[in-house]
């Protein structure tokens, strides 16, 4: 038995309106492939921390948008409710998009603008609720809307600093589902241990030349870099 394997990078450009795709060991040239759907929802704050605006799961981009906003509007999140934002994936496989619900009739407006995560290898959608709390929710089965469960709730007075200031963002859960490892906008840029069953968090003691919101996934890959 062959196995192929391909690695693909995207690129686009003019607010999603060109899309270019490139597969390494097939072709070897960029190609264009159908532009977004949807205008992707950069990250704002996040994104001026480092935080990507897209995720990649079960061989998938995925990005935030919203429905029916085209992409010379003005955006404010504090005044979009939470079941306006989709998402869309880009399956890189068969090179198509698909579009998501996030969460129907939660019409509640975020006082920061959501975001995606990957945690225990499962896609998550962030809000703030009210200034008081960080939810999470958890798409237990990728590309079904109906498999979306709140998975972790949080408050922002677990860690002794109030919203607006505190802007938390998972990078990891623990194996054991007991601990979820915040970076934050803090000065020192130490992370933050969250322990959900004793509701307690905690900074860590690694020094503070890590750059935590600059962190990206690591996929194994089998291209040599020798």
């Amino acid at each position: 038995m062959i196995i192929q394997l391909t690695h693909k990078i995207v690129a686009s450009g003019s607010r999603g309106k060109k899309v270019k795709l490139f597969s390494f060991g097939t072709d070897d040239v960029w190609r264009n492939i159908q532009s977004f759907p949807l205008v992707p929802r950069e990250y704002g704050v996040y994104s001026e921390l480092g935080v990507s605006d897209s995720v990649h799961v079960s061989g998938s981009l995925n990005w935030l948008a919203i429905r029916y906003q085209s992409c010379h509007a003005l955006y404010d999140c504090k005044v979009i409710p939470i079941d306006q934002f989709v998402m869309v994936s880009l399956d890189l496989s068969k090179e198509t998009y698909s579009e998501y619900q996030i969460l129907c009739g939660v019409d509640e407006a975020p006082l920061l603008e959501p975001i995606l995560v990957v945690l225990m290898d499962c896609l998550c959608f962030c809000h703030d609720l009210h200034g008081t709390d960080l939810v999470i929710w958890r798409m237990k089965k990728f590309g079904v809307e109906e498999s979306w469960t709140q998975f972790i709730k949080v408050s922002y007075q677990s860690f002794s600093y109030d919203f607006p200031k505190l802007i938390l963002f998972p990078l990891c859960l623990s194996p054991n589902g007991e601990t979820l490892i915040f970076g934050w906008n803090g000065g020192d840029k130490q992370a933050i241990l969250y322990n959900l069953r004793d509701d307690r968090a905690e900074k860590t003691t690694i020094t503070n030349e890590v750059e935590w919101f600059r962190s990206k996934v690591y996929v194994e890959s089998f291209v040599s870099t020798s």
